[in-house]
Protein backbone atom coordinates (compact mmCIF):
# COMPACT_ATOMS: atom_id res chain seq x y z
CA UNK A 1 0.00 0.00 0.00
CA UNK A 2 2.76 2.30 1.12
CA UNK A 3 4.61 1.60 -2.26
CA UNK A 4 1.14 1.98 -4.59
CA UNK A 5 0.28 5.04 -2.52
CA UNK A 6 -2.70 3.49 -1.61
CA UNK A 7 -4.54 3.51 1.81
CA UNK A 8 -5.53 0.36 3.35
CA UNK A 9 -8.84 -0.38 5.79
CA UNK A 10 -8.42 -3.28 7.87
CA UNK A 11 -11.20 -5.35 9.13
CA UNK A 12 -11.83 -7.36 12.15
CA UNK A 13 -8.35 -6.12 13.39
CA UNK A 14 -9.53 -8.53 16.49
CA UNK A 15 -9.66 -11.51 14.16
CA UNK A 16 -12.94 -12.15 15.44
CA UNK A 17 -12.42 -11.96 18.67
CA UNK A 18 -9.61 -14.47 18.42
CA UNK A 19 -7.09 -11.74 19.40
CA UNK A 20 -9.03 -11.07 22.81
CA UNK A 21 -7.86 -14.32 24.05
CA UNK A 22 -11.22 -15.74 24.45
CA UNK A 23 -10.28 -18.98 22.68
CA UNK A 24 -6.99 -19.54 24.68
CA UNK A 25 -6.42 -23.13 26.24
CA UNK A 26 -9.39 -24.63 24.21
CA UNK A 27 -12.15 -22.23 25.61
CA UNK A 28 -15.19 -21.87 23.52
CA UNK A 29 -17.25 -19.36 25.25
CA UNK A 30 -20.82 -20.01 25.00
CA UNK A 31 -22.41 -17.46 22.08
CA UNK A 32 -19.22 -16.63 20.96
CA UNK A 33 -19.16 -16.90 16.96
CA UNK A 34 -16.14 -19.46 16.58
CA UNK A 35 -17.46 -21.33 19.06
CA UNK A 36 -20.73 -21.87 17.42
CA UNK A 37 -18.85 -22.71 14.37
CA UNK A 38 -16.45 -25.20 15.39
CA UNK A 39 -19.33 -27.26 16.51
CA UNK A 40 -21.20 -26.98 12.81
CA UNK A 41 -20.03 -28.78 9.92
CA UNK A 42 -18.85 -27.31 6.66
CA UNK A 43 -17.64 -23.96 5.37
CA UNK A 44 -18.59 -22.86 9.15
CA UNK A 45 -15.96 -25.47 10.79
CA UNK A 46 -13.78 -24.52 8.31
CA UNK A 47 -14.15 -20.78 8.74
CA UNK A 48 -13.89 -21.23 12.72
CA UNK A 49 -10.43 -23.72 11.90
CA UNK A 50 -9.02 -20.63 9.94
CA UNK A 51 -9.39 -18.40 12.76
CA UNK A 52 -9.08 -20.72 15.76
CA UNK A 53 -5.88 -23.13 15.32
CA UNK A 54 -2.50 -23.97 16.75
CA UNK A 55 -0.56 -20.85 15.22
CA UNK A 56 -3.07 -17.97 15.88
CA UNK A 57 -3.86 -19.56 19.36
CA UNK A 58 0.23 -19.74 19.92
CA UNK A 59 0.50 -16.01 18.54
CA UNK A 60 -2.29 -14.82 20.77
CA UNK A 61 -0.46 -16.46 23.37
CA UNK A 62 1.98 -13.91 23.16
CA UNK A 63 -0.01 -11.28 22.09
CA UNK A 64 -1.46 -11.66 25.83
CA UNK A 65 1.86 -11.64 27.62
CA UNK A 66 3.04 -8.20 25.21
CA UNK A 67 -0.12 -6.11 26.58
CA UNK A 68 -0.20 -7.57 30.01
CA UNK A 69 3.66 -6.11 30.10
CA UNK A 70 2.37 -2.90 28.43
CA UNK A 71 -0.42 -2.67 30.58
CA UNK A 72 -2.88 -2.67 27.91
CA UNK A 73 -6.02 -4.02 27.51
CA UNK A 74 -5.58 -6.94 24.41
CA UNK A 75 -8.62 -5.54 22.67
CA UNK A 76 -7.07 -1.62 22.79
CA UNK A 77 -3.60 -2.95 22.08
CA UNK A 78 -4.88 -5.07 19.01
CA UNK A 79 -6.88 -2.00 17.71
CA UNK A 80 -4.15 0.19 18.29
CA UNK A 81 -1.63 -1.85 15.82
CA UNK A 82 -4.17 -2.08 13.38
CA UNK A 83 -4.82 1.45 12.87
CA UNK A 84 -0.91 2.36 13.67
CA UNK A 85 -0.10 2.28 10.14
CA UNK A 86 0.66 5.29 7.60
CA UNK A 87 -1.11 3.73 4.75
CA UNK A 88 -4.04 2.48 6.75
CA UNK A 89 -6.88 5.26 6.07
CA UNK A 90 -8.98 4.09 9.20
CA UNK A 91 -10.16 0.37 10.73
CA UNK A 92 -13.57 -1.68 11.13
CA UNK A 93 -14.31 -2.83 14.14
CA UNK A 94 -17.46 -4.63 15.60
CA UNK A 95 -19.04 -6.20 18.53
CA UNK A 96 -21.48 -8.14 19.92
CA UNK A 97 -22.13 -6.78 23.33
CA UNK A 98 -21.85 -3.29 24.72
CA UNK A 99 -19.06 -4.35 27.06
CA UNK A 100 -16.37 -4.62 24.11
CA UNK A 101 -17.09 -1.01 22.94
CA UNK A 102 -14.55 0.46 25.71
CA UNK A 103 -11.29 -1.16 24.91
CA UNK A 104 -12.08 -0.28 21.43
CA UNK A 105 -12.60 2.90 22.12
CA UNK A 106 -9.35 3.38 23.93
CA UNK A 107 -7.42 2.94 21.09
CA UNK A 108 -8.54 5.73 19.63
CA UNK A 109 -5.63 8.15 20.71
CA UNK A 110 -3.37 5.79 21.55
CA UNK A 111 0.19 5.40 19.60
CA UNK A 112 1.85 2.64 20.55
CA UNK A 113 5.42 2.60 21.76
CA UNK A 114 8.59 1.45 19.37
CA UNK A 115 8.67 -1.37 21.91
CA UNK A 116 5.33 -2.53 21.93
CA UNK A 117 5.41 -1.90 18.11
CA UNK A 118 8.69 -3.96 17.62
CA UNK A 119 7.38 -6.80 19.94
CA UNK A 120 3.90 -7.08 18.47
CA UNK A 121 5.85 -7.41 14.83
CA UNK A 122 7.88 -9.86 15.86
CA UNK A 123 5.41 -12.27 16.73
CA UNK A 124 3.92 -11.96 13.51
CA UNK A 125 7.73 -12.92 11.59
CA UNK A 126 8.28 -16.11 14.88
CA UNK A 127 4.52 -17.17 14.01
CA UNK A 128 3.89 -16.53 10.36
CA UNK A 129 0.02 -15.45 9.32
CA UNK A 130 -1.69 -18.25 11.28
CA UNK A 131 -4.97 -17.86 9.10
CA UNK A 132 -3.49 -18.50 5.61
Amino acid sequence: CRQEGVSLIPYSPLAGGVLSGKYQDGARPEGARFSRYLAMEGRQAAMGRRFVNDRSLAATERYLAIAEEAGLHPVTMATAWSKQHDFVASTIVGVSAYDQVDPILDAIDLVLGDDVMKALNKVGKDILYPMG
